[in-house]
């Protein structure tokens, strides 16, 4: 057995503008020059052991890597057969399949530029002119569909005229003479575009090089060397148009050989039965989820012992994404794996984004806070500048893009001339003394603003507290009020959890919050409980909540908060 984690060494220094630089010592490997290269290592050594395994309606498909080693040459024979060239973009829409990542790896081993895209953009509900603006911006030479009605959808939005595949049988019909090898392309070049969650405005298309994918998994496997013991085994849901799913979480089982259990509830919280089972059935080595979702498992783990047993007994670590894990959720999940290990399983957490391929930070030591996003993976800068009154996270390093595919104005908002990528994010030292304890997440600056006297707002400080209070029980919440004399907040409760949040457990949120507030400022007024899942466009793509999009849908419930509480005023 290796050591779990790494020992976060970091160095540091400060800069004539005021900003720190911290830069880890721990040193970087040498990454693999294509994700192509691990799928034919693996379909030579173990060709027999899944890749994935999906539901189906006869039961459950596994895909081995000969078969996928296999399958991934063809299409990207059939593809450059068909007229693609190197560096077209190839869009591939639909939910997380054995056809979508056939569709991804041979558009990349056919040297094309892959751009999975959430299948909502040609949903029933799907808005005409995002999609036709995303059709215009990334101009694809093809588009792989997984049904009939997504053509069609594509086909009205589109003004060019790509060829369209659909489903398995589109896949299956594309064959060729000679299969592309991993060696003829250039790791340099373009390969996978994502687009960000577009919670501050329009998705934007970022674009990865091959370099990018396998160094950022290399810089994971650098702080976690306990993942070079055996394979990874994941049981996972995350959609592979997000860079935590479609990168981290697919590109960890490639380069290591291991297996990924798509798992078919897809994060409902009316399916957890589902995901409750495919936990049992597989036992994950390694397992990621938003701080909610943990909070859900958590009744059936306590009370379940075989459940329990099945998803801890071979558990290396938790990771917990998107926000940080409440403290009482926290601590029984550290109790609940101790009374199967023996010692507690680390529940370790990171921070990145779409920009930076997606991880910057990471969690590699014992016994850290739940808030704490870890130190500088290996080659990775992290800056911390001072913006508004907080400090924002920078990054520079060799995963991160060079900017957005085909946006100069939004890429030199965004990327400094000299490398760094503007966040928009704020962090602090967890221990400014001894800055190998790693950082601390501190919210979106953009997302502060001022009141009517002009008082600046924490409004993702006072998010995360709200959040922090509700004990995982409420799903995200938006904090109103720029340009308004005072706060109130809009609030999603979680379903999920065994204790649906209700109106009165607003008022007592909102309650205990002013009573600890020394600022009115920070008091909150009044809020709103609202249906469990945001309208339309008010989620983005990724499932993050698009305040912009809240707020113009919901101008009338917040000029009626203000209007009721207007002799308080």
């Amino acid at each position: 057995m290796s050591e779990l984690f790494a020992t976060p060494l970091v160095d540091c220094h400060h800069e004539p503008d005021g900003s720190l630089i911290l830069r880890s010592r721990v040193p970087a490997g040498r990454p693999t020059p294509t994700v192509l290269h691990w799928l034919r290592r693996y379909a030579a050594e173990t060709p027999d052991v899944a890749l994935l395994t999906v539901a189906t309606d006869d039961g459950r498909r596994s895909w081995t890597y000969a078969e996928a080693w296999a399958d991934v040459s063809r299409v990207a024979a059939g593809l450059r057969a068909r007229g693609l060239r190197a560096g077209e973009r190839v869009l591939v829409l639909g939910p997380n399949s054995v056809e979508h990542l056939t569709a991804t790896l041979a558009t990349m081993l056919a040297g094309g530029v892959a751009v999975p895209v959430a299948p909502q953009y040609a949903g029933p509900a799907a808005e005409h002119d995002k999609l036709s603006g995303l059709l215009s911006v990334l101009d694809p030479a093809m588009v792989w569909v997984d049904t009939a009605a997504q053509k069609a959808v594509v086909a009205g939005a589109s003004t060019g005229t790509p060829q369209v595949l659909v489903g398995t049988g589109g896949l299956a019909a594309l064959t060729g003479d000679t299969p592309p090898r991993p060696e003829d392309l250039d790791p340099a070049a373009p390969s996978k575009i994502l687009l960000t969650s577009g919670s501050t405005g329009r998705p934007k298309p970022v674009a990865y090089t091959q370099t990018m994918m396998t160094t950022n998994v290399r810089m994971t496997i650098d702080v976690w060397p306990f993942l070079r013991d055996h394979p990874p085994v994941l049981v996972d849901w995350l959609p592979w148009n997000h860079a935590f799913g479609g990168n981290a979480n697919v590109h960890l089982v490639l380069a290591l050989g291991g297996t990924l259990h798509v798992d078919e509830a897809a994060g409902r919280p009316e399916r957890l039965g589902t995901t409750l089972a495919n936990l049992r059935r597989f036992r994950p080595t390694f397992h990621g989820a938003v701080p909610a979702g943990f909070a859900a498992l958590l009744p059936a783990l306590e009370s379940n012992p075989d459940l329990r047993a099945a998803f801890f007994g071979r558990l290396d670590v938790l990771f917990s994404a998107g926000a940080a894990m409440h403290p009482t959720v926290f601590r029984r999940l550290t109790e609940l794996s101790a009374s199967v290990h023996g010692t507690a399983v680390p529940i370790v957490t990171g921070w990145g984004s779409t920009e930076v391929g997606p991880g910057a930070t990471m969690v590699h030591s014992h016994g850290v806070d739940p808030d704490c996003i870890g130190t500088p993976l290996p080659g990775v800068e992290i800056a911390l500048r001072p913006a508004g009154g907080k400090q924002e996270l920078l990054v520079r390093g060799p995963c991160v893009a060079a900017g957005y595919w085909n946006l100069p104005e939004q890429t030199r908002a965004a990327f400094t001339p000299d490398g760094w990528y503007r966040s928009g994010d704020a962090g602090e030292l967890v221990d400014p003394a001894d800055p190998s304890r790693g950082l601390r997440f501190a919210g979106r600056i953009a997302e502060d603003f001022k009141l009517a006297n002009g008082t600046w707002v924490d409004c993702a400080g006072i998010r995360a507290a709200l959040l922090s209070r509700s004990g995982g029980r409420l799903r995200d919440l938006v904090v109103i009020g720029a340009d308004r004399p005072a706060l109130c907040v809009l609030a999603w409760p979680d379903t999920r959890t065994p204790e649906p949040f209700q109106e009165e457990d607003l008022r007592v949120l909102i309650d205990d919050h002013n009573r600890d507030q020394a600022r009115p400022s920070t008091r909150l007024l009044d809020g709103a409980l609202l249906d469990p899942e945001p309208d339309g466009d008010e989620l983005s793509s990724k499932g993050a909540l698009v305040r912009t999009a809240v707020l113009q849908r919901r101008s009338a419930l917040v000029e009626e908060l203000y209007d009721r509480q207007g002799a308080a005023l």
